[in-house]
């Protein structure tokens, strides 16, 4: 909690004011850049705390994390102590910051400018016993590396660390007031939960020194119900109906478009996805792998119905094949038929003696038709419908059965390899 120091308005004249900030600031008598000990082998101690007001942005994309709050720095300045008693009961005072010592911090793992605190924000106050009280606000824009695995069900840890820049560790040391933020001004995050934060000041080796840093830590967890519901969920559902391709008849005309249409809509959200997160392969987040395997099953159920399509349309132009030859072997002996029956009997057959010696020396002795041989439907038919008779019922192909069987078995196959690596997905996410 930022420390608000409010005292009651003591008797003291402006002619008492004016003198007391000339007697102390003057140029003669207080150096701003200089630490304000006595003995400058001591080392200055700056307590701080840090309040969070609230967290601006966490960007996927660029992996920073933006939040708004206030660094409360206090330390003891031994230069400016004066006696209230002598000007009027003053116990505070208000100088400008620019004419004060105060401890350059600058923001070690910013995207933005380091220097954080304008010299023209953030008023500071001093007590008559020398302890100066500064609370300057901003902005954090820090880089956060961001472990998207389990996007968005990811949890993630950012830092702020700034550092003194001016003074190595024997010379300012700071020190935290307490390890806890804190949330007193604090506005929730539609999109993060806070799960743990702390303060701590660490040493750290900057070139050939050490130097004393502030860190502020921040553990952050995602809330994932809209992303669910916005992006998950329909991925899930328009894959499970990409499953239904196998069940669309042939016949109805739809069944390779509809497997079409469910893919380009996946590409969408692969497209969507990918503008979403970073385009890094350190830490490939699960959804992309999953949506990727969908797209996978999707062409290849869409594979599957073309060839499917094709066995259907095959059949079929086997039947028309077998109907086109059969109808031409049947009027080939028509045609015949016809032919003798139009060409005169003395073109085509030699003059037969009617005496029966002659006609069996040249074999063409006519048999005597019997009465049951004119009764006979198949004895008195014309010999070209024998050969029509003979050449009925074609051949029919068994394509479409087994485009059907196709069927059945891609519906069963795809819907436990869609069952799997959805309960994969769904299992890695929880884990």
């Amino acid at each position: 909690m930022l420390l608000l120091l409010v005292s009651p308005c003591q008797g003291g004249s402006y002619s008492q004011k004016k003198a007391l900030h000339d007697a102390l600031l003057s140029s003669s008598n207080y150096n701003p850049d200089q630490r304000p000990v006595l003995d400058q082998a001591h080392t200055l101690h700056v307590d701080v705390m840090f309040a969070l007001v609230s967290i601006v942005e966490i960007n996927d994309v660029i992996q920073n994390f933006r939040c708004n709050g206030f660094l409360g720095l206090f330390w003891t300045d031994e230069i400016l102590r004066w006696n209230s008693s002598d000007y009027g009961g003053e116990v505070v005072m208000a100088p400008k910051i620019t004419s004060v010592f105060r401890p350059r911090v600058i923001m070690l793992n910013t995207m933005e400018n380091r220097d954080l605190f304008e010299d023209d924000y953030a008023p500071l106050s001093v007590m008559s016993d020398g302890s100066v009280d500064w609370a300057p606000g901003s902005i954090f824009p820090a880089s956060c590396k961001l472990d998207l695995t389990k996007y968005p069900f990811d949890q993630q840890h950012c830092q702020i660390e700034m550092l003194a820049m001016n003074f190595n560790a024997t010379e300012l040391l700071f020190q935290p007031t307490s390890n806890f933020v804190g949330m007193n001004f604090f506005t929730e995050n539609g999109q993060w939960d806070i799960t743990n934060m702390s303060v701590s000041c660490p040493l750290r080796d900057i070139g050939s020194e050490q130097k004393s840093t502030v860190l502020v830590s921040f553990d952050l967890k995602r809330k994932p119900t809209f992303l669910v519901l916005s992006v998950l969920l329909p991925i899930v559902f328009l894959s499970l109906l990409n499953l239904l391709v196998f069940v669309i008849p042939v016949d109805s005309g739809e069944k390779i478009s509809y497997g079409i249409t469910v893919l380009l809509a996946l590409s969408v959200f692969m497209s969507i996805m990918s503008s979403m997160l970073p385009s890094s392969s350190e830490s490939m987040p699960l959804m992309i792998s999953y949506i990727f395997i969908l797209m996978i099953i999707s062409v290849l159920t869409v594979v599957d119905s073309i060839i499917i399509v094709g066995l259907h349309h095959m059949e079929e132009k086997e039947e028309k094949s077998q109907k086109a030859r059969t109808n031409f072997k049947s009027a080939m002996p028509k045609i015949g038929f016809l032919r003798k029956a139009v060409t005169p009997l003395n073109q085509t057959s030699p003059m037969v003696s009617e005496d029966p010696i002659n006609q069996d020396e040249l074999g063409l002795k006519v048999k005597p038709v019997s009465a049951d041989d004119r009764t006979s439907p198949e004895k008195s038919a014309p010999p070209y419908e024998s050969l029509t008779r003979s050449s009925e019922g074609p051949r029919v192909n068994k394509y479409k059965l087994i485009g059907k069987y196709i069927d059945l078995v891609s519906l069963a196959v795809f819907g436990v390899v869609w069952l799997s690596v959805t309960v994969g997905f769904m299992a890695s996410m929880a884990a």
